[in-house]
């Protein structure tokens, strides 16, 4: 786990989809769905349940999401 895999999975998790996150945060979709893949991959675990255009967080996902909220709310504050 890294900080680039957290930022982009906070990234999608906020903008509920991996396009509309990629437009936003300004980076290609490609990356920032191979930055999300390497986390779930290296803990074995989906985040995501994608369908369509869209992601719904899975129940690990939202704990994770309310985890990395915390964490930005913290940096920003710091």
């Amino acid at each position: 786990m890294n900080l680039t895999q957290l930022r982009a999975f906070h990234a999608v998790a906020e903008a509920g989809s991996f396009s509309l996150a990629a437009r936003t945060g300004g980076i290609s979709q490609p990356t920032l769905s191979a930055q999300v893949k390497a986390l779930e991959a290296t803990y074995g675990t989906g985040l995501f349940d994608r369908h369509g255009r869209g992601v719904r967080l899975t129940p690990v996902g939202q704990s994770l999401h309310a985890v990395t909220t915390r964490l930005f709310a913290a940096e920003e504050e710091a």
